[in-house]
């Protein structure tokens, strides 16, 4: 008597692995107009790895950093995991500023930025700007783009 195989069900992925882990660029402007620059962020969700590895890494490193333990805690592991760059953030003369993880903290911070830091976070965690392109994957909403 033959032992039955087991199935081998279907997997399926919610978002494409390298994006999650190396970020996509997210270009958010709101209702008036006004641009925040493009922002780099990898998928902020508890089912990507690398946000795993990479939480795992942080508590490491910053087990005794004031601004891990702070009032915007939240926000400073979200910089220090999930933030990877950006492009056209400005200062009072529209000059472009130079990209460093302790600037972005600083300007996620800041009170008169609560509406983009929560858009920036809301949209690291939505998954289809992750999603991999397919043959399929034939209009932006589709590509995760």
């Amino acid at each position: 008597m033959t032992k039955p195989t087991k199935p081998q069900f279907k997997k399926f992925a919610r978002f494409d692995a390298d994006k999650a882990a190396k970020g996509v660029a997210h270009n958010i402007v709101d209702e008036n107009g006004n641009d925040y620059g493009t922002w780099t962020t990898s998928l902020f969700d508890v089912h990507n790895k690398f946000l795993k590895v990479e939480n795992d890494r942080y508590e490491r490193e910053h087990s005794n950093d004031p601004h891990a333990k702070g009032k915007h805690a939240g926000v400073y592991a979200f910089v220090q995991v999930c933030v990877h760059g950006w492009d056209g953030v400005l200062d009072a003369e529209d000059k472009p500023i130079t990209f460093t993880k302790e600037l972005a903290f600083e300007y996620l911070c800041d009170d008169d930025n609560t509406w983009f830091t929560n858009e920036l976070i809301e949209r690291s965690k939505d998954v289809r700007y992750y999603r991999a392109v397919t043959p399929a994957a034939t209009k932006v909403e589709d590509a995760g783009n």
